[in-house]
């Protein structure tokens, strides 16, 4: 789905960094799992392997492809990380540690 700028911006707003989400893998990648957000149907967002879980949980452990990944088809949690300015892009994180403001 194309999305106007206004449309985008609603979203942002809507939905802040640090907002929790919920979706479902729908791709798995060597970078990260593609993830259609239940809240927003029409935006497929990213959630890299630097943000999983598991780096939190393991900092020790190499997380390793496509083993230690969500694998498609699985619930996953998450927080909105970021938005880009134009209308495509929006990114995850399971981390706990990161500031919010």
């Amino acid at each position: 789905m194309e999305f106007t700028p206004e449309r985008w911006a609603e979203l942002i707003e809507r939905y802040p960094p640090g907002t929790p989400v919920s979706g479902v893998v729908i791709a798995c990648k060597v970078f990260g799992v593609f993830v259609q957000v239940s809240a927003l149907p029409d935006v497929t967002a990213l959630l890299e392997l630097i943000h999983f879980r598991l780096v939190e949980l393991e900092p020790k452990q190499r997380i390793r492809y496509p083993v230690d990944y969500p694998p498609v088809g699985s619930q996953i949690d998450a927080r909105v990380l970021a938005w880009s300015l134009n209308p495509h892009d929006v990114r995850l994180t399971q981390l706990s540690h990161l500031n919010w403001c």
